[in-house]
């Protein structure tokens, strides 16, 4: 039973429901984790982190945890195609310019204790078996491993709870989509001869990937076979059927053995139809569901976390009211379905190359390898893949092409280091890029100051990437997406007006917030 009554309920303790803990915590709001299962599963759906994610964690100063447990990969396959798409830090312009394989247990583990340490803790064996809310909370029934029933109330719950999530069906969010049609293989084992590199490849009795779990000795070995892609989920492979697929495709079974999970998985593709009812929110596979590819899965569940967290924050905290505070609350739901529906689109168009095996088929495989051969159309791929190719709502044809992205290519004092301390969950951040304007950017958000972390012209800010060219200042959201910049070919005027009008969009009125704080 949860004695005192939280600000929120977080259902769920996988990746996307500890992270989205985590933030809310950190913005000093009391968090209970419901967890059904009664342990940690052992096994790791995903073994794949996104440089985006590590680019997140580094926001908040945890990202080394993970890449010390990891093992770093500069470019990743789409569709097991034979160019692959490459990672630099040209490209991303971030600290950590690489995806990393790490097995999603360890993330789990570094993700709760890292809850534990900002002072939120996981409930195991706790089920969400009713839920109804009012205009003011939410309340939920838990049943317990041992069929015991209680009670929790919250300000506010957020369903992290898997594609089968309780929260989702019992907030009466509709989940539309397909079921499976066909199913891919995997296999956690250990090798004798294993790859000096990451194997992706395709051919016409399947595909195959093979690539280390992390810093320990298991390898995940994943693929389709074209005579078993339409075997139920429920029917796993064995390991002799592995090491002849592996060997058909590659020319060796790499001497695998000992077997640490055998599993089947399909290619369901769901989104929900609205991430938020009243005060009930869903994230990661209970909002969206796709065939699993790149690790896309778990990254894109951790950015919904990300996107969420700050907005429950500034409302829970009384920052935002009125309006403002539906208003924000409402944009997680538009930007991160339409960034979901961007993976869907990605991951189904992977699976076709994935899956081609009809020789007009393997073709159109074959002129995409060589079109990612173009360098800009690789970067493009790239980013999508690593997290930094998220598509941005368009308020209108006037909206500024950066607004919504996330930032990159930006230092300070010649370090991204110096420019990830800046950033909180409860705080925007202004980087002022020129030293003319800067009196001009710090009048214009005085409403709003005590929310505004301002990194002025003598903190030495430096934007390197294309993008920036006749930037002249950046407002950046507590989850580093920018929402604000100023430009040269702006007036001075202008320049003032644009920036309160953003804060306004987000914040509502300065000094109804001035007073709040």
């Amino acid at each position: 039973m949860i004695q005192k009554r939280p600000d929120v309920i977080v259902v769920g303790a996988g990746p996307t429901g500890l992270w989205a803990a985590a933030e809310l915590r950190r913005a000093q709001l009391d968090v209970v984790i419901i967890e059904a299962a009664t342990s940690r599963d052992p096994r790791s759906r995903a073994v794949g982190m996104a440089a985006g994610t590590l680019e997140t964690f580094a926001t908040r100063g945890v990202a080394e945890q993970f890449v010390d447990s990891g093992v770093p990969i500069s470019s990743v396959h789409f569709g097991a195609a034979s160019t692959r798409l490459q990672i630099t830090e040209e490209l991303l312009g971030t600290k950590y310019p690489w995806n990393i394989c790490i097995p999603q247990v360890v993330t789990e583990n570094i993700l709760t204790e890292y809850c534990a340490a900002v002072g939120t803790h996981i409930r195991w064996g706790q089920r969400v078996v009713g839920l109804s809310q009012g205009d003011d909370a939410v309340t939920v029934t838990l049943e317990s491993s041992t069929g015991e029933r209680s009670t929790a109330t919250a300000s506010w719950v957020i369903g992290c709870d898997g594609g089968r999530s309780s929260v989702r069906q019992l907030a009466g969010i509709e989940f539309p989509g397909t079921s499976s049609s066909i199913t891919g293989w995997l296999a956690d084992v250990l090798l004798k001869d294993p790859p000096s590199h990451p194997v992706s490849v395709r051919g016409p009795t399947g595909s195959l990937l093979v690539q280390r779990m992390g810093k320990g000795d298991y390898y995940r070995m994943a693929g389709v076979d074209v005579e078993t892609k339409h075997f139920p989920s429920s029917t796993s492979p064995t390991l002799e059927q592995i090491r002849s697929w592996a060997k058909t495709l590659y020319g060796t079974d790499f001497g695998a053995h000992s077997p640490l999970w055998l599993s089947r998985y399909g290619n369901a593709t769901r989104l929900a139809s609205d991430l938020r009812h009243g005060r009930v929110f869903i994230a990661g596979d209970a909002a969206h569901q796709f065939f699993p590819a790149g690790g896309q899965g778990i990254n894109t569940g951790l950015q919904d976390a990300a996107n969420l967290a700050w907005r429950i924050a500034a409302v829970q905290t009384g920052r935002v009211t009125g309006t403002s505070a539906k208003q924000l609350l409402d944009g997680y739901s538009t930007e991160r379905r339409l960034a979901a529906g961007q993976v869907i689109l990605n991951t189904g168009a992977g699976l076709s190359a994935f899956i081609a095996s009809e020789p007009h088929d393997v073709a159109m495989v074959t002129i995409f390898s060589e079109a990612l051969q173009d360098k800009d159309l690789n970067g493009k791929w790239a980013l999508r893949m690593t997290g930094f190719g998220d598509p941005i709502p368009q308020a209108s044809a006037e909206q500024d092409p950066l607004i919504g992205a996330r930032l990159t290519h930006v230092k300070v004092r010649g370090t991204f280091d110096d420019l990830h301390r800046r950033m909180t969950v409860t705080n925007f951040v202004l980087i002022v890029l020129d030293l003319v304007l800067e009196q001009t950017m710090k009048e214009a958000v005085k409403p709003w100051g005590a929310w505004i972390t301002l990194i002025s012209s003598e903190d030495g800010p430096s934007a390197y990437g294309d993008q920036w060219q006749g930037v002249t200042g950046i407002l950046l959201r507590p989850d580093a997406r920018v929402a604000w910049v100023g430009r040269s070919s702006l007036s001075v005027s202008e320049i003032a007006e644009s920036l309160a009008t953003a804060l306004q969009g987000y914040l509502g009125d300065g000094e109804i917030l001035s007073a709040v704080l």
